[in-house]
């Protein structure tokens, strides 16, 4: 059909105004919502955020119970109100030089794809809303975990997808 046509009945064009009106009122909301909760939190002089909808909750880190046989990142076990959760340190998996954890830094709970663990941070930053506008991974992060770091924003913080860190291949159980 000729637009031409449509516009010159005066009922066709107001029908196409409102949903053009409609339509732009639609994208509005759109940007409103785009903004996506982040929790920040540091690793050393290191920003990183996850979704805080992935997050349960921030404890302070008391103390864990080492696992024999395991990758560098996965610290053991740690009490969480009676529930055992694996406790990771993510510096071995991002190249970062690893610490020993101290009574000042926090667990930060988070959960994906039916499974939860404890991230040990030395500091949790911030949580708010944020417009994310990520650009792609440095280089030298991309070739170890590119598969779990979804970008930097414009503040310098890796972002990091929950899921894909607890699918990670090197946190897997060793095969016997």
């Amino acid at each position: 059909m000729d637009l031409s046509v449509l516009l010159s009945d005066p009922a066709a064009r107001t029908i196409l105004h409102e949903r053009a009106r409609s339509l732009a009122h639609r994208d509005q909301n759109v940007d409103a919502t785009a903004s996506e909760l982040v929790l920040r939190f540091a690793l050393g002089d290191e920003l990183y955020a996850v979704p805080a909808t992935a997050t349960r909750e921030v404890i302070r880190f008391e103390s864990v119970a080492r696992l024999p046989a395991v990758h560098p990142a996965i610290l053991g076990l740690v009490n969480v109100r009676g529930r055992l959760l694996v406790c990771l340190d993510l510096r071995p998996l991002l190249g970062l030089a690893t610490t020993p954890p101290q009574a000042a830094m926090h667990l930060l709970i988070v959960s994906a794809s039916g499974m939860e663990v404890a991230l040990l941070v030395d500091q949790v930053v911030s949580i708010q809303p944020e417009h994310l506008t990520l650009h792609p991974t440095p280089a030298a992060i991309a070739g170890r975990s590119a598969g779990w770091v979804r970008g930097v924003d414009d503040q310098l913080a890796l972002h990091l997808d929950v899921e894909g860190l607890l699918n990670d291949p090197r946190l897997a159980a060793p095969s016997e």
